[in-house]
């Protein structure tokens, strides 16, 4: 019996810049790319909860009004057509 690992592989346009300072932090951090790659989207979601968490407290928004808002995030970022 023959067993096979496949791995699939995409490719993805850089500027220069953008990948000298991608393969500075994925060598820096001893990742690879792709799990470079889903480390820096897991910490831009972080960031943009703090920032909306922020933006409720600026408009003093209630408790029950920033969990509402914090779902609809939710929600909208499951929506799979953006």
């Amino acid at each position: 019996m023959i067993y096979g690992v496949f791995v699939m592989a995409r490719t993805v346009a850089l500027s220069e810049q953008a990948y000298r300072r991608l393969k500075e932090l994925k060598e820096a951090l001893n990742l690879s790319y792709s799990d470079l790659l889903l480390k820096l989207i897991e910490e831009y979601e972080r960031y943009r909860l703090r920032e909306l968490k922020e933006l409720c407290r600026k408009l003093k928004t209630t408790p029950e009004e920033a969990s509402k808002i914090e779902e609809i995030t939710v929600q909208l970022r499951r929506r799979s057509w953006w």
